[in-house]
């Protein structure tokens, strides 16, 4: 496929090392110690946590962040910054989205430290925290860590905001970060002719991660700090993920290429109840975008290179490629098959997915502890369970302000201030934007974009937001 400019042939697709510090957590130096806490902390947490006493939802002002009313959201969620109950990070991932949307890039590249920390550390030992990569007791109980989709999206838009201030380092280690949360190994029963007694008849299946997006930052991180092989390794990995973009992503791969758009579009999947008591957690698709165009320009408007590079459902729902629903089918057509033949599968009654390398009783016990390192023993999208459930009730807490998908844009404009960045858009009400007062300066710019029903643009430099008394003044960052 031969690269091509909006509107006439855009590449538009509706389907779907160096030595790092802090194993590449993606944390900034202000993250990177945990504050001392005192014993007292630690148990309000335990209690909190663990003794049922009501938490704070952070859901009331979702509709108002589908509304284009950021502030609204801000203002509702305001006490995320302050809790330490089971639902902080929650709070914070749509305080975060919240800051995007009214683009004040300072206050959410702070909160994106926080939520990428939230994500990727545990308390090893202390109360409360450890609860919630526990197999035991009720999901929606402990505390919020996401689904992988979720908490690749954390340390994502880390990296987002990290690259916007030309930080290519920290940038590529969120960006590495995120890729980490999509990859994994799962367990099936092995076919009934490789059965064998006194053996476990599993099978482990390793998958890596496939979000082409993540590896073209990647990439052009590596690219910007003068790494050209490693640039190439990344850059042809999201190339085999996504043959298709292949065209769009080598353009963007280009030096003089210096404008990257990232336009956000349509709903987070809906988390939802299915199985026998609710146990098992399903997904419905949320409303759907589609990008028709993006251009840039001061006196004229030139098409950039386009498409639709990620699909957060499809994210959801699969393991590296293959669909959840269809590998449980297969592991309970397979454990019925062979307990029909006298074999045992060592995988009954538990779950599909096993992340991380081989596990033995004592080291299992640790490593589901170890949140940001592997995917298993945080909400229950991959996990199947025998008759009696372990947890009769799916956590269905989400991270609903997230995109359903998104869509890069690349090309180039001179340096300048008063540019215009237009997006022309359909779908589900989206409506089409057009933002002016759009610096462009020297070296790779980037501007992420969100889609939404009565939001049309309006001036890329907004005036600074209304602050409480007493705090620091300042400005959105440009």
């Amino acid at each position: 496929m031969k690269p091509c400019r909006a509107p006439d042939h855009p590449i538009h697709v509706q389907d779907r090392s160096r030595h790092r510090t802090w194993p590449e957590l993606g944390l900034a130096p202000e993250a990177r110690r945990r504050p001392r806490r005192g014993p007292g902390t630690s148990l309000a947490l335990a209690v909190a946590v663990l003794g049922g006493c009501a938490a704070p939802a952070y859901e009331e002002a979702d509709d108002a962040y589908y509304g284009n009313d950021p502030d609204r959201v801000a203002e509702a969620y305001a006490g995320a910054y302050e809790d330490q109950g089971r639902n902080k990070l929650l709070g914070v991932e749509k305080l975060l989205s919240a800051a995007m949307l009214r683009h004040d890039w300072g206050e959410a590249h702070r909160l994106a430290i926080v939520a990428s920390t939230l994500v990727n550390i545990f308390i090893a030992g202390e109360e409360g925290e450890a609860d919630a990569l526990s197999l035991l007791g009720q999901e929606k109980d402990k505390p919020f860590k996401g689904e992988p989709h979720e908490r690749a999206m954390a340390d994502f838009y880390l990296g987002i905001l990290r690259f916007r201030e030309r930080d290519y380092e920290g940038a590529l280690a969120a960006f590495r970060s995120a890729m980490y949360k999509d990859r994994g190994s799962f367990l099936l029963p092995v076919e009934e002719a490789e059965a064998k007694e006194d053996s476990p008849n599993v099978r482990r299946y390793i998958y890596d991660d496939d979000y082409a997006l993540f590896r073209f930052f990647a990439a052009k991180c590596h690219q910007l700090l003068g790494e050209p092989e490693e640039a190439a390794r990344y850059i042809e990995g999201a190339k085999a993920i996504r043959p298709e973009l292949g065209p769009l992503f080598d353009e963007g791969m280009k030096p003089e290429m210096n404008i990257l758009v990232l336009v956000e579009g349509g709903r987070a999947p809906i988390k939802m109840k299915t199985g026998p008591q609710g146990a098992i957690l399903g997904y419905a698709r949320g409303h759907e975008s589609r990008v028709d165009g993006v251009y840039i320009g001061d006196e004229g408007l030139e098409g950039l290179f386009f498409g639709l590079c990620e699909d957060l459902f499809y994210q959801a729902t699969t393991l590296g490629g293959r669909q959840v629903d269809e590998l449980n089918l297969v592991k309970a057509q397979r454990q019925e098959t062979l307990h029909a033949a006298g074999y045992i599968a060592s995988t009954a009654g538990y779950m599909l997915l096993l992340a991380g390398a081989a596990q033995d009783d004592h080291k299992l016990g640790r490593d589901l502890q170890a949140a940001g390192f592997i995917a298993l023993g945080i909400g229950i999208a991959t996990m199947i369970f025998a008759g009696a459930a372990i947890d009769p009730s799916a956590d269905t807490r989400e991270w609903s302000t997230l995109p359903g998908q998104l869509f890069l844009a690349v090309g180039r404009a001179p340096p300048g201030q008063g540019h215009r960045l237009v997006v022309r858009a359909s779908g589900d009400g989206d409506e089409s934007q057009e933002w002016v007062d759009v610096p462009v300066e020297e070296g790779v710019n980037l501007y992420p974009l969100r889609l939404l029903a009565g939001r049309s643009g309006g001036s890329w430099l907004p005036p600074p937001p209304p602050r409480e008394a007493g705090s620091p003044a300042g400005t959105p960052d440009s």
